[in-house]
């Protein structure tokens, strides 16, 4: 009997230690699925944009509608803090859909950024410089030191039509990532020395609601009060509300030329206008706009060493603003050094263009050497069957102007007022 009882306790004991440690798994391995939830949260919120984005030309503009609900889902992950992890797997930029797409979407952006944070870890912080009127997000992608002295923005996407600069400089940043981590140079400058004293700010779309008008026509707005917007615009114009029409457009959600709302003869400028339009109203006040506003408090923030602003089309660099002295001397070595990369042509005859661009204000109010880059050739949108020449001839621009920043060959100067 006693025996008995032994066995029985020995077999309790072993029965116990086994729920003990099948208790334990479980909650280890419910720890383990929080992080790894953690880790997908971004990809899987991003994937859902991306899937309802392109789903909302055959849907209508009902679905549009669902387009807006995701899109802040999957924006609400992108942040510093979301980025903070190490890498959890090897980058390969050839995977990325800015490699890919023939039509760079918001959603398709949304998508490739949250894997990008995935990929990259801490070496990538993302920053939201706002909120549009149509509910998109504008990020501002930031790599290298946060702690350095040097910076240099880079942006595009900031005319809608122009939205093949969005994939440019979305390429841009997956590549310096990627150089960073397998250890790549420039020439004979390590990328990961050159982004050891410096931090880029890269800022892919610039104007994503326009861009979505453009790309996917009514299709593309979220919200039934900038649709309405959008035909009073088209009615101002004295244009049908076509598929044609819209895929021209090239303000923001709001109808402003965004290139024409920064403080740099804006009250001179002519838009010959006077009302909201597709292309070419300076709108009310310099930097009356969200977006225009959120590029200028962030250059007034960080003082950049150099600008380099993408645009599309006809394969020029516009430097000059009638700058004189070493600032003079700075953006047009700059200019010059980005043409020898490029192939484009260096044009300086600024009294020949609209005023009130970034360049412009960048170059006049903040002293800063900067750059607008005209890339492709052909009418807009560029057709995307250019974009892989687009990329040959761009690709170094950037480690190439973080050189000259590195090397002092380009900074910026002072304020004026």
């Amino acid at each position: 009997m006693k025996k008995k009882f032994v066995g029985v306790l020995f077999l309790c004991c072993i029965a116990a230690s086994v729920a003990c440690g099948a208790k334990s798994q479980e909650v280890k391995a419910a720890g383990q699925t929080t992080v790894a939830a953690k880790v997908k949260k971004n990809t899987h919120a991003a994937s859902q944009a991306a899937a309802v984005t392109e789903s909302t030309a055959a849907a209508g503009s009902g679905a549009a509608e669902t387009t807006s609900a995701a899109n802040e889902t999957a924006a609400e992950p992108a942040s510093t803090a979301e980025s903070s992890e190490a890498p959890t797997e090897a980058l390969a930029a050839e995977t990325y859909l800015c490699f890919q797409s023939s039509r760079y979407t918001y959603g398709e952006f949304q998508r490739d950024l949250s894997r990008l944070q995935k990929q990259a870890g801490s070496a990538l912080r993302v920053d939201v410089l706002g909120q549009t009127v149509d509910g998109n997000q504008l990020y501002d992608l930031r790599i290298g030191n946060p702690e350095a002295k040097h910076h240099l923005l880079v942006f595009g996407g900031i005319h809608a039509r122009e939205y093949i600069t969005v994939q440019l400089v979305m390429r841009q940043a997956v590549e310096l990532l990627a150089a960073q981590q397998k250890n790549g140079s420039f020439r004979d400058a390590a990328i990961r020395d050159l982004l050891a004293d410096t931090e880029i700010h890269l800022i892919p779309m610039a104007n994503p609601d326009g861009v979505s008008i453009s790309q996917l026509g009514m299709d593309g707005i979220h919200t039934e009060a900038v649709r309405e917007t959008v035909r009073n615009i088209a009615a101002k114009d004295g244009k049908q509300l076509t598929a044609g029409y819209l895929q021209q457009w090239k303000s923001n959600a709001n109808g402003v030329d965004l290139n024409r709302n920064f403080d740099a003869l804006w009250e001179s400028y002519n838009d010959h206008l006077g009302h909201a339009s597709a292309d070419h109203y300076k709108g009310t006040a310099p930097e009356c706009e969200i977006e225009s506003k959120a590029l200028a408090d962030l250059t007034r923030q960080v003082k950049f060493d150099a600008t380099l602003s993408y645009h599309t089309q006809g394969e020029v660099i516009y430097w000059n603003f009638g700058q004189e002295g070493a600032l003079r001397d700075m953006t047009l070595a700059l200019a010059k050094r980005t043409a020898e990369l490029t192939g484009y042509r260096v044009d300086g005859n600024f009294q020949a263009l609209d005023t009130a661009g970034y360049k412009d204000w960048a170059i006049s109010k903040m002293g800063i050497p900067s750059l607008t880059i005209e890339a492709g050739h052909g009418g807009n949108p560029v057709d995307p069957a250019q974009m892989e020449s687009i990329w040959r001839e761009n690709k170094d621009v950037v480690p190439m102007t973080l050189e000259m920043i590195v090397k002092g060959e380009v900074h910026r100067i002072s304020e004026t007022k």
